[in-house]
């Protein structure tokens, strides 16, 4: 059986990679192929080709924002949060396995998903979001204080 997924989490730096790497092993350790396309930061990775999408038996998609689900229209889908994907991907997969999962039919007012519902997905607490988005916006500053660190080091020993 081929299942696709794709991971995105709001800041698309730690949690789409983290989701994506958990659900690539739970998929060998059970011996069943996946394919997953990461929407992070720098974009959209490992993109799912409509030849792959045709052939796929179930899609999972373990994201905290919006994600395209119109190309997925007559297959099998699971919607839930990133740390669904994070914590248990080997249910998720079980899941896609199971016969028992609705076939997105579409029909959504727009092309794009809004954020996952209760029912669909993980209640992700609002706080732990605006932390993670704060964080991300601190990266740049972390590591030009660690070059202007290093620098302040080398000139240091280069004095002694």
């Amino acid at each position: 059986m081929k299942i696709l997924a794709i991971t995105s989490c709001p800041n698309g730096i730690a949690h789409t990679y983290m989701a994506a790497e958990n659900l690539e092993k739970a998929a060998e350790e059970m011996g069943t192929n996946i394919k997953v396309e990461t929407q992070g930061s720098i974009g959209a990775e490992n993109e799912l080709t409509s030849a792959e999408i045709k052939e796929a038996e179930a899609i999972i998609i373990a994201a905290d924002k919006a994600v395209e689900k119109d190309r997925f229209i007559g297959k099998k889908l699971i919607v839930v949060g990133v740390q669904e994907g994070i914590r248990n991907p080997k249910r998720l997969i079980e899941k896609a396995l199971n016969d028992d999962i609705p076939v997105y039919q579409g029909g959504d007012s727009s092309n794009r998903d809004k954020m996952p519902t209760s029912s669909e997905a993980t209640k992700q607490n609002p706080i732990y979001r605006h932390l993670m988005n704060g964080v991300s916006f601190m990266v740049p500053f972390i590591v030009v204080g660690g070059v202007v660190n290093c620098d302040r080091i080398n000139s240091w020993r280069s004095s002694r």
